[in-house]
């Protein structure tokens, strides 16, 4: 059920890729523009490996990479996205896989960004939305 309903709220495809591993609110003060806090949805990517690629050795993850998402409920989303690092057998870190996440030159989801871009007709560069930070 909690796979089901992800697949709602997560940029389509998402969940092919990734597995969300933690789901935590922060709370705005009530002065705030945007009263509903900040959604994180923590996501670390699964083992995608190929036959031939079954070699590589696991050897953690990335820094995570923040991408604003359409809010949800009153709450402005982030998505913290984990991507996995492999050693080969020489012992160089190697990652997997390239994934059109955010829009370029943006931290703005794919569909979220054509949605203000829509809206607006331009994609805040500084990351604020209708003045309130994303």
């Amino acid at each position: 059920m909690y796979v089901f309903m992800s697949s709602f709220l997560l940029p389509e495809g998402m969940l092919d890729f990734f597995d969300v591993v933690r789901i935590d609110e922060e709370p705005l003060p009530q002065e705030k523009v945007y009263r509903g806090g900040i959604l994180h949805i923590y996501l670390d990517e699964l083992d995608n490996r190929s036959k031939e690629q079954g070699a590589l050795i696991p050897n953690g993850f990335t820094e995570p990479t923040l991408i604003n998402d359409f809010p949800i409920r009153d709450r402005k989303v982030v998505l913290h996205i984990r991507r996995r690092r492999w050693q080969d057998a020489e012992g160089h870190n190697v990652v997997l896989n390239v994934y059109n996440l955010a829009t370029k030159g943006t931290r703005y989801s794919e569909e979220f960004a054509a949605f203000l871009k829509e809206r607006l007709g331009y994609l805040p560069s500084d990351g604020t939305f209708a003045g309130v930070l994303l």
